[in-house]
């Protein structure tokens, strides 16, 4: 029997050079791992964030409703509609946050994940291209008006970014 729920996040990051090599009367074109790094690195981390089941939300296949990041997730203002979760219940303090960028409609451009506490500027953590997605470890856990997603362009049923998005905390 678990005594908390845990929160598991692994991750790595493999840093890849550009080479151009020419043999004969041939450019090749070469991708290889950084000689500085020399390995990918990464690994696990596990918390032991206490969250309930009233502390975990997923937003599946919400649209990005911010053309920039103004709005916290706890407004709903950034998903058209503003309809909320679409599973669970949103948590009060953020200490995880996955997001996949999943459809565009149009040209959207990127989906950003930021952090802006009270009258500071935001700091943009993530930018993503269709297809990627990121998650967001926050060990002191952030108030869930000051995590923010946005999209770079944003209008009714032209352009649309579709996103999935996994906010666990307490």
């Amino acid at each position: 029997m678990a005594e908390v729920n845990e929160i598991r996040i692994s991750s790595s990051v493999t840093p890849i050079q550009d080479i151009e090599q020419t043999a004969g009367e041939q450019d090749y074109y070469i991708q290889e791992l950084d000689k500085v790094a020399g390995r990918s690195f990464g690994g696990k981390y596990n918390t032991l964030t206490a969250y309930t089941d009233a502390d975990i939300a997923a937003y599946i296949n919400a649209v990005v409703a911010e053309d920039g990041a103004t709005d916290g997730l706890d407004s709903h203002g950034w998903q058209e509609g503003a309809g909320g979760p679409t599973r669970g219940t949103l948590c009060n303090t953020v200490h995880a946050i996955a997001v996949e960028y999943v459809a565009e409609l149009g040209t959207v451009g990127n989906v950003s994940v930021s952090f802006q506490q009270s009258g500071e500027t935001a700091i943009k953590l993530a930018n993503l291209d269709l297809g990627e997605g990121c998650v967001i470890p926050i060990s002191e856990g952030l108030p869930v008006a000051e995590v923010l997603i946005g999209a770079d362009a944003y209008t009714d049923g032209t352009n649309e970014a579709t996103v999935n998005v996994l906010i666990m905390g307490v």
